[in-house]
């Protein structure tokens, strides 16, 4: 088969840890050891906490999911379909797929990103084109509990959002959905996630005549896809996908590519140890080259030298690490 045609900018991006880490050393300015890691408790949903996904009788958007764009980015997915749309075979003749991640992103780093380009790449050895992906932090419902309770920081939705906004800003397929983010009430877990994505590309669908559709594929660790037993396939009465993206390492079960379950090639080399907990705590402790190895530089930029409106706007967040940012003004003047 014909290699398919994605055109997204391929990024140098390291992994998604599939458990939680905490820092237990940061190192020194100047070393070329990043950090030394401790295992902690993981980012998982207690079975408790699980939201088994509602009876759904309509299948067209509703008033939440109608009130803003914001909640779905779709220029880069135009671009994507408009890109593809002049070369042969014909939109209608693919199969065209689209990728989504969940998690804390507290905040998000470059594994994040790392971790949907994997995913592509399995997707495009499989026969697909894919044309989106989103990364959607999750609802303060969620990670401000569990920050409580793992004693850290947790930045809020607001702020998270931003900061993975500017994280992805120069790739041109990946792109930051806040539907989960900015849901109104209880959190929503990620098969809701999934479902009200899938919902928003039906208008994509139907404006591009797309009658094979946008086959949605769920991209996580294989942590994640262990405890909720994705491995099994997810929502495949609905249409889903699954890709499961191991860190170097870690022994992913068999794909059941009949239940579109796939497994990527796993993320190796220093970033398969990046997490969002050593930028925590490197923020604390002020060591700013651990910040811009893990985060491309607009995010990283906006946690170490955000603007007198970037503080305004989010100085709760930012007094949470200790930012100084009178002292940072009068440095930057003298």
């Amino acid at each position: 088969a014909a290699t398919p045609t994605c055109g997204f900018q391929t990024a140098l991006m390291g992994s998604m840890p599939t458990t939680c880490l905490h820092k237990d050393i940061v190192a020194e300015e100047g070393s070329t050891t990043t950090t030394t890691f401790v295992a902690t408790e993981p980012y998982l949903v207690a079975e408790s906490d699980k939201v088994e996904p509602p009876e759904e009788s309509d299948e067209d958007e509703d008033e939440y999911d109608k009130s803003s764009e914001d909640l779905w980015p779709l220029l880069k997915l135009q671009r994507q379909l408009e890109a593809l749309s002049k070369l042969k075979p014909s939109l209608q003749e693919r199969r065209l797929a689209v990728l989504l991640t969940t998690g804390a992103m507290n905040p998000l780093h470059r594994g994040h990103a790392q971790l949907l380009h994997q995913a592509v790449d399995r997707l495009q050895r499989e026969g697909f084109d894919v044309v989106g992906a989103w990364l959607s932090p999750s609802h303060d419902g969620y990670v401000q509990p569990k920050a409580r309770k793992m004693n850290t920081i947790g930045f809020s939705a607001k702020f998270r959002l931003e900061a993975a906004r500017r994280s992805v800003s120069e790739d041109s397929l990946l792109a930051v959905g806040s539907w989960e983010a900015k849901k109104p009430g209880r959190w929503p877990d990620y098969p809701e996630v999934a479902m009200a994505l899938q919902r928003k590309l039906r208008k994509v669908e139907k404006a591009w005549k797309l009658t094979s559709g946008l086959k949605v594929f769920y991209a996580c660790g294989t942590d994640h896809a262990q405890s909720q037993g994705l491995y099994r396939g997810f929502l495949t009465d609905r249409g889903f996908g699954v890709v499961i993206v191991p860190r170097e390492g870690e022994q992913a079960k068999s794909e059941e590519r009949e239940k579109s379950v796939f497994v990527a090639r796993s993320i190796d080399g220093e970033g398969a140890g990046y997490n969002s907990t050593m930028i925590r705590s490197a923020l604390v402790v002020k060591r700013t080259s651990v910040v811009t190895k893990t985060l491309p530089l607009e995010a990283a930029d906006f946690l170490l030298r955000p603007s007198n409106q970037d503080y305004t706007n989010f100085q709760e967040d930012f007094e949470k690490f200790g930012l100084d940012h009178e002292k940072l003004v009068s440095n930057l003047k003298s």
